[in-house]
């Protein structure tokens, strides 16, 4: 009798301790192994959008490639692994950017470039930590967790200057082709960006000129937070940039335009670069 009730003690002193495990300690181990996971993604395609860049400025064509883990840790025998889904989307209704201005390259006619993006994507459907969404569109990192909670974690290049009487804008879009795919895995998968080629545009007048730059996004938050950042911490003069829409406008289902205009400007350069984007197999 003692030997039976000894042992039923022990059970229920490790089924005690057991369910303190699972209730307490797997959720805080998974929460860390997926807040690693997300850094990790944050890092890749800080990687990625560094490559790109830098083919860019290059300016010559020649292969990069970036590897991405599409998986958190798990806990062995207790929980499986996170899994993540890694898309390549060439073309994106309401996905553009376009960029216009009223004096173009060597002070011709009006200016007009429009190039539909192409959008790199990570989703982590996280189970402990937020979900998370991350995606590259114009050489800018998105990371998203809700339809207003989300920010350009890594921004684009745009500058704007202000010398003297003279204020200039430089930016960079960037184009990425190829065909769609997607990657689910609970291992690795790498991104290969192939530099195509790119297009500088010049505008530089002894007149004003006005720039309008559209940004059509599912990610108009973001969007309108970095603008409205890079006008701030750019000391233009008053009146010369204004943006609409003025604040956060949820648009995870439809795109919206993000708008920024800029007036009075002596100098615009504006490069166009394009990409070749592939997923799991490298290009030639």
């Amino acid at each position: 009798m003692v030997s039976v009730v000894g042992t039923l003690l022990a059970l229920l002193v490790f089924f005690a301790l057991f369910g303190i495990f699972l209730t307490e300690y797997v959720p805080l181990w998974m929460t860390d192994n997926e807040s690693q996971w997300t850094s990790g993604i944050q890092g890749s395609l800080a990687e990625l959008q560094s490559n790109m860049n830098l083919q860019a400025d290059i300016g010559q064509s020649g292969v990069l490639s970036t590897p991405f883990v599409l998986s958190s840790q798990g806990i062995p025998l207790i929980a499986q692994p996170t899994a993540g889904t890694l898309s390549f989307i060439p073309q994106s209704a309401g996905v553009f950017v376009n960029v216009s201005s009223t004096i173009g390259p060597g002070g011709g006619k009006a200016f007009y470039q429009n190039q539909s993006l192409g959008i790199l994507r990570v989703v982590e459907a996280n189970r402990y930590f937020p979900p998370q969404v991350f995606e590259l569109e114009n050489d800018g990192v998105i990371q998203s967790q809700a339809d207003t909670h989300e920010v350009v974690a890594f921004p684009p290049p745009l500058v704007l200057n202000v010398s003297g009487t003279t204020v200039g804008a430089s930016l960079v879009l960037f184009q990425m082709v190829g065909n769609a795919t997607q990657a689910v895995s609970t291992g690795a998968e790498e991104v290969y960006t192939d530099f195509l080629g790119s297009q500088s545009y010049v505008v530089n007048s002894a007149s004003a000129f006005t720039v309008k730059v559209v940004e059509g996004t599912h990610y108009a938050c973001a969007w309108q937070r970095f603008f409205n950042q890079t006008i701030h911490t750019s000391s233009l003069p008053a009146g010369t940039a204004t943006l609409t829409p003025g604040g956060c406008v949820a648009s995870s289902t439809t795109p919206v335009n993000v708008v920024l205009t800029l007036r009075g400007l002596t100098y615009l350069n504006v490069l166009v670069a394009n990409f070749e984007v592939v997923i799991g197999v490298g290009v030639e």
